[in-house]
């Protein structure tokens, strides 16, 4: 599974580096690349719902820079069987500017 997230990350053209220890790939823009905003974002495989699922560290908008640095919580992408979709809402997060403006992109919640 960690193999077949890897292979279609770097079909976007982004670095990846695996950690099969914890079940984790970190997903990045290629060295030497500027983008403004985000450019590394982590997914984990993890229990939801009894099933495997991708997971996404993604920066929690309620924590308070100051008191809590790098402070993130852990969003459901998709089952593990559905790769290409939890591929499709990574990369959405790290697109850099569309039209002039940042790109904020929300993570959907899996229902």
């Amino acid at each position: 599974m960690l193999a077949s997230l890897d292979a279609q990350l770097r079909g976007y053209g982004l670095d990846v580096q695996l950690d099969s220890a914890i079940g984790a790939v970190d997903a990045m823009y290629r060295a030497g690349e500027q983008w403004p905003g985000p450019t590394v974002r982590r997914v984990i495989l993890r229990p939801h719902r009894g099933q495997l699922w991708w997971w996404l560290r993604w920066p929690s908008e309620h924590a308070c820079p100051l008191e809590h640095p790098g402070q993130s919580t852990l969003v459901p992408l998709a089952p593990a069987s559905h790769t290409s979709e939890a591929v499709r809402r990574i990369v959405a997060t790290l697109r850099p500017f569309r039209g002039g403006q940042a790109n904020h992109a929300t993570v959907p919640t899996a229902g």
